[in-house]
């Protein structure tokens, strides 16, 4: 894998063994460090781990079908289209409730993640408040924090400081990406987050 800093780009299997967790330490390290530099990388990994997310979805709604006795309401339909009455109402008593996003930001903890895919989730048209992760990282006082679409443009910057938090705006749902830098621009660390 010493080949992840010489190619311009990570092969196929090892984007697939990184995504599967099944990279060595030392070897995992290095498609890391690839990783934080490597837009196009970053997008293959996403792509890949939506693939294998959704397989494994899936194959656990199939072998939970297969295991459960069809009664004669449920295989006429019925059942899909109370569970979108029910999303409806929610969403209306959402919308009435909390009108165009306002109300307290939600704390969203970010996490470096290796072969699981983005793990950190954020609500759709609320405001959040982003907790990285510091772990490993150089004990600074404050941090500089850039949000940034799947396509890298800046949807937010701000100054994160360690146990405070720092409040971002909403968001349309997506893939994103939070860099935590030194006040000085130096990348430390990318935290992937999924707004729903």
């Amino acid at each position: 894998m010493a080949t992840a800093r010489k190619k311009t780009h990570l092969d196929a299997s090892q984007i697939e063994s990184y995504c599967l967790g099944k990279v060595p330490e030392p070897e995992a390290a290095e498609v890391e460090e690839h990783l934080l530099i490597c837009e196009s990388c970053q997008q293959r990994v996403m792509e890949c781990d939506a693939y294998l997310r959704s397989m494994r979805n899936a194959s656990s709604r199939f072998r939970a079908e297969e295991q459960k006795p069809r009664k004669a309401w449920a295989a006429k339909g019925l059942v899909p289209v109370l569970g979108v009455a029910l999303v409806v109402v929610g969403i209306g008593t959402f919308l009435r409730s909390n009108p165009q996003g306002t109300g307290p930001g939600v704390p969203v903890a970010l996490e470096v993640t290796r072969g699981a895919g983005v793990l950190a989730q954020g609500p759709a048209g609320r405001s959040l408040v982003l907790n990285p992760g510091v772990d490993g990282l150089p004990a600074l006082a404050a941090y500089r924090l850039e949000m940034v679409d799947r396509n890298g443009k800046r949807v937010f910057q701000g100054d994160f400081i360690p146990g405070k938090g720092v409040g971002a705006p909403s968001q349309r749902s997506g893939i994103y990406f939070v860099r935590l830098y030194t006040l000085q621009g130096l990348l430390l660390r990318e935290y992937a987050l999924e707004i729903r």
